[in-house]
């Protein structure tokens, strides 16, 4: 009876836990907002920008190689579904041709906003404004000729620091998945925006 009694009290002193593992985050409240830091934090190393920049093309290619979900696979107008071995190939491919990057070229996301939180908190869908810049030539031009030929514009703006240019912008759909105690990139999909300027 006493074994029973120390089952049954273990038990019940169980059962907060698992009903606060099962309570699903509320938009603002703090676990919500320590998940979008967190989660943009990720972003940022996932596209190789800010404290995560690395001036070697085929750096970030092997980071993201590393860093993507195994399933990973992303979606984009004109280069269609691709598959992880299939991005970390094309950008191989690039890093092969254009292997230099300065600081804040490529994709660059804004406004990242966390949109969904499910499975317990480990699994997570979020959006953003992503621009995509590339460095300017002596004359203030895009430097198409160090750049992928997706980046080819007749429309394109300076950014704010007047070194680079801002040739493409899309919102971005970026799903999360937390494997490990650590939160990894699981899919990408994006939609062409209008030029912001």
């Amino acid at each position: 009876m006493n074994k029973f009694r120390i089952v049954l009290v273990i038990a019940l002193m169980s059962m907060p836990s698992l009903v606060s593992a099962q309570t699903t985050m509320k938009k603002g409240d703090k676990a919500w907002t320590e998940l979008e830091a967190t989660l943009r934090e990720a972003n940022l190393k996932w596209l190789c920008q800010g404290n995560y920049y690395k001036p070697h093309r085929q750096d970030c290619v092997d980071l993201r190689a590393k860093y993507w979900d195994d399933q990973f696979f992303e979606m984009n107008p004109g280069s269609g579904t691709q598959t992880k071995a299939q991005m970390v190939a094309g950008q191989t491919k690039g890093a092969a041709t254009y292997p230099d990057v300065v600081r804040g070229e490529g994709p660059n996301p804004t406004e990242f906003t966390l949109m969904a939180v499910w499975n317990n908190g480990n699994f997570a869908m979020a959006v953003d404004h992503t621009l995509f810049k590339i460095r300017m030539n002596s004359a203030g031009q895009p430097d198409f000729e160090h750049s992928s030929p997706g980046y080819h514009t007749d429309h394109w703006y300076p950014d704010e620091s007047g070194k680079l240019a801002v040739v493409r912008e899309v919102t971005y759909a970026r799903v999360f998945v937390k494997k490990n105690g650590e939160w990894r990139p699981a899919v990408g999909a994006s939609s062409p925006r209008p030029p912001s300027k």
